[in-house]
């Protein structure tokens, strides 16, 4: 069997995929599995050493030269690309998975030929393989400023059934080495030099056995010795930054590809995330780092953009003292005890969700009860704020029920008026203006309503749809909450000595391109009068 593995993203994504690429070795052990990435990143072989065969060059950089400067010929980069395409044929692919999920890797993976191909890919002009939800989630909420219940790792792992590698524990390291990763490959990520600088000062003169050493690339040299000790640096390549990392008591990083380095040599990590860092989706995947997050509203903000702030706020906010107390307690090994938020319970119900149509959930819903009340001492708290959320929701489902029109009207006009939509865009309005739908079970809805329609009827075909998710969603939440307060029943009638209280007869009761600036478009298609033809 031969596999291709497509991921032509960054090298920090690369790096996370390590353990997913290990999962598929396991899956396939008698398999040849090829991995595509971009040219410049591929260091990265000496990584991923026993899990990828074979890799393969994209030379990205190269190809767009070719299409924009006068010196190539224009069709240049055609060449290459169908060369590279008449290669990759050659080999016979049983399988190509699609880790990149992007128009670019998409085109490219529906010009191979393979027996099998998982992921998005572009075929008789249209994109496909979008072929269970969570796929489908993962294209929808990962790429832009999108929220994600889940990280990237999860999404990929359950998106294409590859066994997710357990969160790996940090291992307290007898070394009195504490290293920093200062720069990211975003300024707006940058918590500032002299902020690690004074941090340096503040652990040698607090924690006096420990030394603070800096790690940086060969291009970070001379931004660094501005501010640091020349004997303080650890000029290297990612390869010797693993080895450093090895001997190391602790890293303090922002959002950089070493911190997924530090994770898989279980090394405790304190990211401090800002700018465009969103930890939800892409913090190391460990089970205890400790992540020192902004609150600034404008966070996280998009990749592709410079900060729209005067100053850096979310720099700013975030104080010495404050990653000084997340490294004291890294390195006196201080348990903290992990409160359940609203956003975990949040992420059983979709994780039911979306593994929904491959299995029966009836076991399912007793397990994620379980788990939920065992890993969470304020399990009560959370479920009180979970039910108000949960009339609000309903609320809203049956005001845009009711505001919908029916199929037969639409079906019937050629063209409609933004007035006979007035109702249901109101519904939409009220809830961004809440902010109260964190968790995006109305996404879907939001986003048909911004659509373009050919037909009055695709109005309704698409609000319908979006609602009979969330209506599923909520069904889901409903009977997982009947689970939790059981087993939470249980558990009080256990410590009293009153026995074991069933919990039988419980019944399942129910059968990406980045968008900005929502609210304002529906306030326009409130007030404008649209013509569809």
């Amino acid at each position: 069997m031969k596999i291709l593995v497509v991921s032509l993203l960054r090298l920090g994504d690369i790096i996370q995929q390590e353990p997913l690429l290990r999962g598929l070795r396991e899956q396939h052990p008698e398999a040849e599995i090829h991995l595509l990435l971009n040219k410049q990143f591929t260091s990265i072989e000496r990584l991923l050493s026993g899990v990828v065969d074979r890799y393969v060059c994209f030379d990205r950089e190269s190809l767009q030269a070719g299409l924009g400067e006068a010196a190539y010929n224009i069709l240049w980069s055609y060449t290459q690309l169908e060369n590279l395409v008449s290669d990759l044929n050659k080999e016979n692919y049983d399988q190509v998975i699609n880790f990149t999920h992007n128009k670019l890797s998409a085109y490219l993976i529906g010009a191979i030929e393979a027996k099998k191909k998982t992921g998005l890919y572009q075929e008789d002009g249209k994109f496909q393989g979008l072929d269970n939800r969570w796929l489908r989630y993962f294209n929808d909420r990962f790429s832009g400023t999108q929220k994600s219940l889940f990280h990237y790792v999860e999404l990929l792992g359950n998106s294409f059934d590859i066994p997710l590698p357990q969160k790996i524990a940090a291992i307290r390291n007898k070394s009195k080495l504490v290293l920093f990763q200062c720069l990211t490959s975003d300024v707006k990520k940058n918590w500032g030099l002299s902020n690690f600088a004074q941090l340096k000062r503040t652990i040698e003169r607090s924690l006096v056995d420990y030394k603070v050493a800096v790690l940086g690339a060969s291009f970070e040299r001379e931004q660094l010795e501005k501010v640091f000790p020349a004997d303080s640096l650890l000029i290297c390549d990612l390869v010797e930054a693993k080895e450093h990392l090895k001997n190391a008591a602790l890293l303090v990083t922002g959002d950089t590809s070493i911190k997924h380095l530090a994770a898989q040599a279980a090394v405790p990590v304190v990211e401090i995330a800002i700018g465009s860092s969103d930890p939800q989706k892409t913090a190391a995947f460990a089970a205890n780092n400790t992540v020192i997050k902004t609150t600034v509203p404008c966070s996280p903000c998009s990749h592709s953009q410079n900060c729209s702030q005067m100053s850096h706020l979310c720099a700013d906010e975030i104080s010495v003292d404050q990653v000084f107390a997340a490294v004291w307690d890294k390195l006196s090994g201080e348990v903290t005890t992990k409160k359940a938020e609203l956003r975990d319970f949040e992420r059983a119900v979709w994780s039911l969700y979306l593994g929904k149509e491959h299995r029966d959930l009836g076991p399912f819903y007793f397990e994620a009860a379980r788990t939920f009340i065992q890993e969470n001492s304020n399990a009560a708290e959370v479920m009180n704020q979970s039910a108000q959320k949960a009339q609000l929701m309903k609320s809203w489902l049956e005001k845009a029920r009711r505001a919908l029109p029916s199929r037969e009207s639409l079906l019937s006009k050629k063209t409609i008026q933004s007035n006979e939509l007035a109702e249901l865009i109101m519904v939409g309005q009220d809830i961004l203006r809440s902010k109260q739908d964190e968790a995006g079970y109305f996404q879907v809805f939001l986003e048909s309503l911004l659509g373009r329609f050919s037909h009055p009827v695709q109005i309704y075909d698409r609000v319908h749809v979006a609602l009979n998710e969330v209506s599923e969603l909520l069904e889901i939440r409903a009977t997982l909450t009947r689970y939790i307060e059981s087993l939470s029943k249980e558990g009080g009638y256990y410590a009293a000595g009153f026995g074991q209280l069933p919990i039988s007869g419980f019944e399942e009761t129910g059968t990406s391109l980045q968008r900005t600036d929502e609210q304002s478009a529906l306030r326009r298609r409130g007030r404008e009068t649209e013509t569809l033809s």
